[in-house]
């Protein structure tokens, strides 16, 4: 816990990983919004919490059947690879200029 998240925040936070984790537990018995629900959580939430999810033995099964069900949700869109090429290639063209200017 660092000095920016509160005891709350926390709480919260926990409270939606154990919600997660009840809804794939009773997976493939969930309803379209829980589905979804689910999918936000994996693709948006924190990698500790997600990390946590993944590593229950119990819940291991049910997961890897979810994932495979909805893996197409968990694909990299065209745009996600096109901002993330760009970032690099913009980065690299400041590196040059920088170089160039100081060369």
């Amino acid at each position: 816990m660092t000095n920016r998240t509160t005891r709350e925040q926390v709480r919260a936070l926990r409270i939606d990983r154990d919600r997660i984790a009840g809804l794939v537990g009773r997976y493939p018995a969930v309803t379209q919004e829980e589905t979804g629900e689910i999918l936000r959580f994996m693709r948006t939430g924190r990698h500790l919490d997600i990390g946590l999810l993944t590593s229950n033995q119990r819940l291991r099964p049910k997961l890897d059947a979810f994932m495979e069900e909805h893996k197409a949700h968990f694909r990299v869109s065209f745009m996600e690879s096109a901002a993330v090429i760009a970032a690099i290639l913009a980065t690299l063209f400041g590196l040059w200029l920088a170089w160039e200017a100081f060369a």
